[in-house]
């Protein structure tokens, strides 16, 4: 939770923190059964929906806001969306066993990086409303959204 030792562009690269939340989420849902997929927006270019993998949390990076201004410098709540994304046809109609499949796996992708200290942040990160869940043709899509807070620097000559 530290900005020590990085250069101005490595603490305002807003995509520096994509490699380290993957990284938390994999180590959380490693070893489960089957296999969890821990996606990036890159990976889901162009993949259609029926032909996705799953179970699979999804990192996204969904902007951010401008908290506080001084100077030169911005501080800025960048907004991660962590979307656990589940497949299951069993009770279709109700959606209730992809529901209760995307809760856990939701609750286990969330705590692996609600409150943690990432690389670049000047603080812990923070859970915020995320957006609604959506179920389609048998997937879950359950979402939960994390703020953190970086400074952005305008580069000195």
């Amino acid at each position: 939770m530290s900005t020590a030792g990085m250069t101005t562009r490595e603490t305002n690269d807003f995509m520096a923190m994509e490699p380290e939340l993957v990284q938390r989420i994999q180590g959380a849902v490693a070893g489960l059964k089957p296999a969890v997929h821990v996606l990036t927006t890159a990976d889901l270019a162009d993949v259609r929906e029926e032909q996705q993998k799953v179970p699979a949390v999804h990192v996204i990076y969904g902007g951010y806001r401008v908290v506080g201004t001084q100077g030169a410098k911005w501080m800025l709540a960048h907004k991660w969306l962590i979307v656990a994304a589940v497949r299951n046809v069993a009770q279709g109609q109700s959606g209730a066993a992809a529901r209760r499949e995307a809760g856990q796996l939701s609750a286990l992708a969330t705590a692996a990086v609600a409150g943690e200290s990432l690389a670049g942040a000047i603080r812990p990160s923070a859970l915020v409303t995320p957006p609604p869940a959506r179920y389609s043709k048998g997937f879950q899509y359950l979402p939960s959204a994390l703020e953190v807070e970086t400074i952005f620097a305008k580069p000195q000559p």
